[in-house]
């Protein structure tokens, strides 16, 4: 495009009034449109001003109230995001986001700070200036970043993506866990959860988190007692500041095997007097010590039941099937 023809675009897409989630921006593939290194451009509330060259050939721009990678740890973003129709190429310059007191969600004007997702993880960019009278935000100048979608959020709870993968495999009686998080903010821990119905869940592990990581962070856990039928897992990532989420819930089964005869403790630690346990056949089950002295044994019918434990001392023991053994602690 030549110098005229190039104003005249930006010209039109500053001044257009779209609604929300229109289409604010748009450059047919095969046009060569770029922005000057430190020339100025703006659309609709976003300003962004390279400092080299920036090729906007084939992408789009939009502006939303509400984010398209949105993030699941319950973090606010005002109601105003911009978003790229793919990822940009690499961007080194500046970035203002200008806003409506009437788009705050309920955040502190003073506290604003850019987040960007770049397709993988949202990052938080320090700002330059945080103009609360004049309702806009500068970022010191970005290297090299790849812009996907643009927002304003709180510095004290930034934006993250927390799950990345999560995947069950059933391993001979086994069912192998992993999961990943492409970024994590604030993370305390991640609980293993087990359910046979789906519906109802049971910790049955605890891993601590990366708790600040901007990389990839992979974990796993081996559940060595699933039931016969369908087992169902998720995981509850728990942050510092008492926010928590969920992974989606996977699902395996089993029909033969020791899993045909494999007990779910339902609540350990055991919290008061009563060990509640289910058992998926007729079996007979013993409670020991760890010292391999017998406490109790009986022969209980498909299902679930609840073992009076108050006459044992705090402590670790052991409940165990013809197949299998588990840990029980009394707190």
């Amino acid at each position: 495009m030549n110098h005229k023809t190039t104003l005249l675009f930006v010209l039109l897409s500053s001044i257009a009034c779209l609604p929300a989630n229109a289409q604010d921006l748009f450059v047919t593939s095969g046009t060569t449109f770029k922005i000057a290194a430190n020339e100025t451009f703006h659309t609709n509330g976003l300003t962004l001003t390279p400092s080299a060259a920036f090729d906007l050939d084939g992408l789009s721009i939009t502006k939303n109230t509400t984010l398209a990678n949105a993030a699941t740890s319950g973090a606010t973003a005002i109601s105003r995001c911009y978003l790229f129709s793919a990822n940009s190429p690499a961007y080194s310059g500046t970035v203002q986001i200008d806003y409506l007191d009437g788009e705050l969600n309920g955040l502190t004007e003073s506290t604003l700070e850019t987040n960007n997702y770049d397709g993988s993880i949202w990052t938080q960019v320090t700002s330059a200036t945080n103009d609360a009278t004049n309702n806009y935000v500068l970022t010191t100048t970005l290297t090299s970043t790849i812009l996907r979608e643009i927002t304003l959020a709180s510095s004290a709870s930034p934006l993250p993506v927390e799950w990345l993968d999560f995947t069950a495999i059933k391993q001979q009686n086994d069912v192998l866990l992993e999961w990943s998080t492409a970024q994590e903010m604030n993370t305390q821990d991640f609980v293993v959860q087990h359910s046979i119905d789906g519906e109802v869940f049971d910790d049955i592990a605890t891993q601590a988190a990366a708790g600040n990581s901007r990389t990839i962070q992979e974990y796993n856990y081996v559940h060595t007692a699933p039931v016969v039928g369908y087992n169902y897992y998720r995981i509850l990532q728990r942050d510092f500041d008492g926010e928590s989420t969920y992974s989606e819930v996977r699902k395996v089964k089993f029909s033969t095997g020791t899993a045909a005869y494999a007990i779910q403790i339902l609540g350990n630690p055991i919290q008061s007097n009563e060990l509640s346990i289910a058992t998926p056949v007729d079996q007979d089950i013993a409670l020991y010590s760890m010292l391999g002295q017998l406490h109790w044994q009986k022969h209980l019918v498909a299902g679930s039941h609840t073992i009076d434990v108050s006459f044992l001392p705090k402590g670790t023991y052991l409940l165990q099937t013809k197949t299998t053994s588990h840990k029980v602690i009394k707190l």
